[in-house]
């Protein structure tokens, strides 16, 4: 008895479909959150060149310590701090173009409404608080560092620590901003407040 193996059809756009990204949501655009994610676009754009200055540093470094049997700590400590502007920068960014991680397996299953429900829900009463007590912690905490002329503890490391610390302060900033521009969406298609964009 002959088999014949069998045969797939694949559709590449099905397939996006069924991916992680698949099920978020395109809320209704507003004036107001049009303009602060113009302001965060602006500055993502700005921040993403770190991401190629990052690889050529770690490039540099790699070869200084193999090629030329150097290596020099402040320049670890750039990379560290560079990858750590980038990721924190990035959570902001993925919230406000909806491409962070959820649960698929429950969210696919709800409908928008209720899915929006609980957007906004989690937006005022986890994402904003959290974003508002790191600030307020975090802005004594950076001021300290400053006072205390604080630098790294390794011989040859960097100085004025106080300012990668800030980035902690700027970053929920920008996370926070994020998600007050994502929470005007949200209120626009539940309660039509505030007013969408016509759609063109």
């Amino acid at each position: 008895m002959s088999t014949q193996p069998s045969q797939f059809d694949i559709d590449p756009e099905k397939v996006e479909d069924a991916g992680a990204r698949s099920h978020g949501l395109d809320f209704p655009r507003t004036r107001a959150s049009d303009m602060i994610e113009a302001v965060l676009e602006l500055v993502s754009y700005i921040l993403n060149s770190i991401w190629i200055l990052l690889v050529l540093l770690i490039v540099a470094n790699v070869a200084m310590r193999y090629a030329l049997g150097v290596n020099y700590v402040w320049i670890e400590e750039v990379q560290w701090h560079m990858y750590a502007v980038g990721f924190m920068f990035g959570i902001g960014y993925a919230l406000m173009h909806d491409s962070h991680v959820r649960v698929d397996v429950l969210a696919a299953n709800f409908r928008q409404t209720t899915r929006a429900v609980i957007e906004a829900f989690s937006i005022v009463a986890i994402i904003l608080p959290m974003c508002w007590l790191i600030i307020s912690y975090g802005i004594p905490f950076v001021e300290a560092s400053y006072n205390r002329g604080e630098r790294s503890s390794a011989p040859g490391g960097l100085a004025n620590r106080w300012m990668i610390k800030s980035v902690i302060v700027l970053a929920f900033g920008y996370i926070a901003l994020a998600a007050f521009a994502r929470l005007l969406r949200v209120s626009a298609y539940l309660i039509n407040f505030p007013r969408p964009r016509a759609t063109q």
